[in-house]
């Protein structure tokens, strides 16, 4: 009897012990996803503002590649090209909608909605949204954007 019930003690002691360590991983993982998703809320908000600095210090020294309709290119962007983008006088307006964050210690994956637009100068606004997907790593303590895949979102009338 003694046996049984010790066997039931160790089982149960190490059922608590998984269930702490697992928990404590989710902790981790929710602070990892809440993290990703300020940052690139901030991220489209500080392109609209038009904030250099801080757009570049979601961006590894290479950058981030971007996968969008309008090219069948893989674009390389970094903090040269959204210097270029902010000189040229184009009406800039981003944000993102409906996020959602997968996470772990290192790695993250945001989906959602990015809504706005960048028009030339002296075009009209129209806004458009697109489907978002955005890869983000974290290196030494700071998440840094990898890449993003845009697919715009067609409304049939």
């Amino acid at each position: 009897m003694t046996a049984i019930t010790s066997r039931s003690l160790t089982s149960l002691l190490g059922m608590v012990f998984l269930t702490l360590i697992m928990s404590a991983a989710r902790a981790e993982n929710t602070d990892a996803a809440d993290a990703v998703k300020a940052a690139s809320v901030d991220f489209f908000s500080s392109i609209s503002k038009r904030n250099l600095t801080a757009v570049a210090s979601y961006l590894d020294t290479e950058g981030f590649t971007e996968f969008v309709a309008e090219s069948d290119k893989l674009l390389q962007l970094d903090a040269n090209a959204f210097a270029g983008l902010f000189k040229s006088g184009a009406q800039i307006d981003l944000r993102l909608a409906d996020v959602k964050v997968q996470a772990t210690d290192d790695a993250a994956i945001l989906t959602g909605t990015r809504v706005g637009a960048i028009t030339k100068p002296g075009a009209t606004v129209v806004e458009g949204k697109s489907l978002i997907t955005m890869v983000w790593f974290k290196k030494d303590s700071v998440w840094l954007l990898k890449h993003i895949h845009l697919s715009p979102v067609i409304i049939s009338k």
